[in-house]
């Protein structure tokens, strides 16, 4: 493409030098196009705080999507480059420990340790094939199973687990995943789920007391999932508009005795600005055959679970603010594992005070239906305040939360106040990677 130009650029100038005119016209078209790739580039590489939002997420793929659009644009603008990165794969990790009081209890507890790997492959410019499996692990629960005079290999294996298992395909404008991943309800519920040690009680992200799998919200089991890039928005205001979309059958109802879901499914649809301002809107809704399965209304249980999620998130150089408003109906149960429906919201913010300590702080808050009489006095309402400490962006840091609480468990006994202090140190990426071009 470029020595086709570079040729159709002699064959004008000299045509134009014949007719004693200039060539202008195309040089000026040129420049424009030159000025359109610069232009792409720049909106391609993430900004500062768009790489420390990327660092704070849970979901490793958002931030190799960024990655690949950062390719992308680079092979637009310099053909000649080629592929920045067309194999390879990484390892990578997170260590994250916390030490907790609540009530009369207290002690150092496991907070979300990771290991994992991914691997991609560059078939085509702009199109990638690619795979990742993710475990999190108990790393003091683990050491303490396997002290000397112990036979507790059993509970060392519980303390591995998988989180993240997963194949896909991701073009410009589409992708496709088939494993356990990050859900389409959670594009939307990722707005708030930002802090250590708590939040994300009220949006139904991980509802049931499970980490969203079975119904779909969260770390989605068995799930086949498609994101759409659609560029019909001005461009100079909007980036690409994503409309996501999965399907599962046949994952186990928590707490329903054997009974399975039958086809579920999600969607969400996501707006972005290009100074950093997202409305996304998200729906999950799994089948549940209640004639065939009347035992379930023992746990309240009276329909297909149902998860609607508004929310709206947007930040700065020293600032982030989202919030969620989720409708949920059979999804979401007790302390005592009874479903009931109700309203949650969930708010967070935080503000950088001086140059690596940073204020966050936030409310979630669930609350059952005034007819759901079988969730008793159950309620979901707590305030946040923290303090973090940043050696590497939110990759690495240590915090601390007051998490004051104002709920009641089913039984109406007040929940207390939570203490953490904490760490979170993802480990350097380690990998190997060869370069090509098409």
């Amino acid at each position: 493409m470029c020595l086709s130009a570079s040729a159709g650029a002699q064959e004008i100038s000299a045509a134009g030098d014949a007719m004693g005119a200039p060539s202008a016209q195309y040089e000026k078209t040129v420049n424009a196009e030159e000025e359109g790739k610069e232009f792409a580039q720049i909106k391609a590489v993430p900004s500062d705080s768009q790489q420390r939002e990327l660092g704070a997420e849970e979901d490793p793929l958002a931030a190799d999507q960024a990655q690949r659009k950062v390719e992308r644009a680079e092979e637009k603008r310099d053909i000649d480059k080629g592929p920045g990165r067309s194999t390879g794969f990484d390892l990578y990790g997170s260590i994250r420990v916390r030490y907790r009081e609540q009530g009369d209890e207290s002690g150092w507890q496991d907070g979300g340790s990771r290991l994992g790997g991914d691997i991609e492959w560059q078939f085509r410019e702009g199109s990638y094939l690619f795979a990742r499996y993710e475990v999190g692990f108990n790393i003091l629960t683990g050491i303490k199973d396997l002290a000397p005079g112990k036979d507790s290999s059993q509970e060392f294996e519980d303390s591995v687990f998988t989180r993240l298992r997963y194949a896909g395909v991701e073009t410009p404008r589409f992708s496709g995943v088939l494993g356990k991943n990050w859900s389409t309800y959670y594009k939307v519920g990722h707005f708030t789920d930002r802090f250590m040690g708590t939040g994300a009680s009220a949006s139904g992200v991980f509802n049931a007391q499970t980490d969203g799998g079975p119904t779909g919200p969260g770390r989605a089991d068995k799930v086949l999932q498609t994101e759409l890039a659609l560029d019909f928005l001005p461009h100079k205001t909007f980036r690409p508009f994503k409309l996501n979309l999965q399907a599962q059958h046949g994952n186990p109802i928590p707490f329903g005795n054997g009974v399975d879901y039958g086809i579920a499914f999600g969607a969400s649809a996501v707006m972005t600005t290009h100074k950093d301002l997202t409305i996304g809107l998200a729906y999950n809704h799994a089948r549940i055959d209640i004639n065939a399965n009347p035992s379930l209304r023992g746990i309240g249980i009276s329909g297909d679970a149902r998860a609607a999620l508004a929310g709206a998130r947007a930040f700065g150089d020293r600032w982030y603010a989202g919030i969620v408003i989720a409708r949920l109906q059979n999804h979401e149960t007790t302390d005592e594992g009874v479903y009931f429906d109700g309203w949650g919201s969930e708010l967070y913010a935080q503000f950088r005070l001086f140059d690596k300590v940073w204020f966050t702080g936030g409310y979630n808050a669930l609350k059952p239906d005034s007819d759901q009489i079988q969730a008793g006095d159950y309620r979901v309402r707590y305030t946040v305040a923290g303090l973090r400490y940043t050696f590497n962006g939110f990759r690495q840091m240590i915090f601390a939360n007051v998490q004051f609480d104002n709920g009641f468990n089913t039984d109406g006994a007040a929940r207390s106040n939570v203490y953490t202090i904490g760490i979170r140190w993802d480990l350097s990426k380690r990998g190997w990677h060869i370069s090509s071009k098409n």
